[in-house]
């Protein structure tokens, strides 16, 4: 992840520091033109290919360790009845997801071995 994501991240981890944790959210999205909130749950190892280019991910949102994410990929909630807090995607370990893929719904991805 990014630089910005990663103290963003951090921030969001303590409540008194939530304006500096928006302040690099913001930056993020600014600089590396992506929205990935720093609220989800990314583990060790997991690569936004291109600095995360066009992707967005719901904070609620879980992606395993060691995943790899090509730029403009979707990883929301399906949203069904106006409800947009719904049950976002768990993404297992070591999961490839490739261009413009959109994962949305209470999904969980593993691969196979």
């Amino acid at each position: 992840m990014t630089f910005f994501w990663k103290i963003s991240h951090w921030c969001y981890q303590y409540r008194a520091l939530y304006p500096l944790a928006r302040l690099f959210e913001f930056l993020n999205y600014w600089i590396c033109s992506n929205a990935i909130s720093a609220k989800a749950t990314i583990e060790d190892g997991t690569k936004f290919w291109h600095r995360g280019l066009g992707c967005v991910a719901h904070y609620n949102a879980i992606i395993g360790k060691r995943c790899k994410i090509f730029p403009n990929v979707m990883i929301g909630v399906s949203g069904s009845n106006g409800i947009v807090d719904a049950k976002a995607p768990t993404i297992g370990n070591d999961v490839f997801i490739g261009t413009g893929a959109i994962v949305a719904g209470g999904l969980q991805l593993v691969i196979m071995q």
